[in-house]
């Protein structure tokens, strides 16, 4: 597999994490011609929106051999069959559903209200586990890359007989193997 670290160290926003970022239609256009077969959707929320986070934790993953597809899943799907080497950061995403405190998040509300999430989060289906390079292990065949809190939320409203769609809008990326 090809990394893509340093790719995406060119395709970093201007001034990322300053008050002046370089503005998503101008970043968008930059990046486009180098990653023509990303999403709108997917550029915005996963690489420009968590580009650091995007570099230090999928920075060895071929960005270039990717391919999109939006899927429909169930919700009892989702829950058990996407999988995710930051667990403890989705239960503790979840857990925080009970707390007045995160009620009030747009993004709590917004999946209460609607019964889904905004944006689909981003999954990675893959034929082997995969060994990251922090050491913890992705396994195949489906793994979170993208919506940890959105999954949180989903599991927290499901585990609480909260309102919640029948099914929900994922990103499945592929990686071609070289």
């Amino acid at each position: 597999m090809i990394r893509s670290d340093r790719l995406l160290y060119e395709l970093a926003p201007d001034g990322f994490g300053s008050r002046h970022c370089e503005p998503w239609e101008q970043w968008r256009e930059r990046v486009h011609g180098v990653l023509p077969q990303f999403p709108e959707e997917v550029l915005e929320q996963w690489v420009y929106r968590h580009w650091k986070g995007v570099l230090c934790n999928w920075g060895w993953l071929d960005f270039q051999a990717m391919s999109f597809t939006k899927e429909r899943w169930s919700t009892d799907d989702i829950i058990n069959q996407i999988k995710t080497p930051h667990d403890d950061v989705v239960s503790k995403f979840s857990s925080r559903m009970n707390n007045p405190l995160f009620q009030r998040s747009w993004l709590v509300q917004n999946m209460q209200d609607n019964g889904t999430w905004p944006v689909a989060p981003i999954v990675l289906q893959y034929e082997r586990d995969l060994y990251a390079t922090n050491g913890r292990i992705l396994k195949a065949p489906f793994n979170l890359l993208e919506g940890h809190h959105r999954l949180g939320y989903l599991k927290s409203i499901a585990e609480n007989g909260g309102y919640l769609q029948d099914h929900h809008n994922i990103w499945l990326v592929r990686i071609a193997l070289h």
